[in-house]
């Protein structure tokens, strides 16, 4: 696979010890599918199909459950961890992607619903919700990233060669009180890299 962002693709084909490389335009590295273009809205596309194939699996066995931590474990468990893992490397900045990830977690909730009796407006889920308890996803996605980047700062996390990528900020007056020192990208893609779109995360945290 030839990663690349440009319009202009270098095609060259590899061989190891004389046996040909077969190209291929996905693949799953621990756990994240990654595609030439370097987009993660195929790997969304996977998590969310695996997620929703597991909720259903819930749903035909759950029917009869009437325990709200019951239900909320099982989520937690088996289709939550799935729409999570990873995320400060892929964490979704467009609406529409978001919006997918979120229709899963209401999809339980609707779910839920129905297996607890309780009654609510439609697609209105938080007299469902006040009762479960779940956090937002979005939400829950920007704890985490705060979260890696004090483990960072803190010495819990022991990666040397991201730290030194952090672009601390030394303040020189009391205008800008930003941990981070943020640079104007040119591109939504840039912006919303990994190590930029944490280090703004962190800094709208510690306001």
């Amino acid at each position: 696979m030839s990663f690349y962002r440009t319009r202009n693709i270098i095609m060259f084909d590899y061989s190891l010890n004389g046996l040909h490389l077969d190209r291929v335009d996905k693949i799953i590295d621990l756990g994240f599918l990654f595609v030439p273009s370097l987009d993660f809205r195929p790997h969304i596309d996977h998590i969310v199909g695996k997620a929703v194939r597991i909720l259903g699996f819930i749903r035909r066995h759950s029917a009869s459950f009437n325990s709200p931590k019951c239900l909320s474990v099982l989520y937690c468990a088996l289709v939550r961890s799935v729409l999570e893992y990873g995320s400060i490397v892929w964490d979704p900045y467009t609406v529409g992607d978001i919006l997918r990830l979120d229709r899963v977690q209401n999809r339980f909730l609707n779910n839920a619903g129905y297996c607890l009796n309780i009654t609510h407006p439609p697609h209105d889920y938080q007299p469902i919700n006040d009762i479960l308890c779940l956090e937002s996803l979005s939400v829950r996605r920007q704890t985490h990233s705060y979260r890696f980047i004090s483990g960072l700062l803190n010495g819990k996390i022991d990666a040397p060669r991201l730290l030194e990528k952090l672009n601390i900020h030394v303040p020189s007056n009391t205008r800008y009180q930003g941990t981070f020192y943020l640079q104007t990208d040119r591109s939504n893609y840039a912006a919303n890299a990994p190590l930029p779109r944490l280090m703004r995360v962190y800094n709208l945290y510690n306001l």
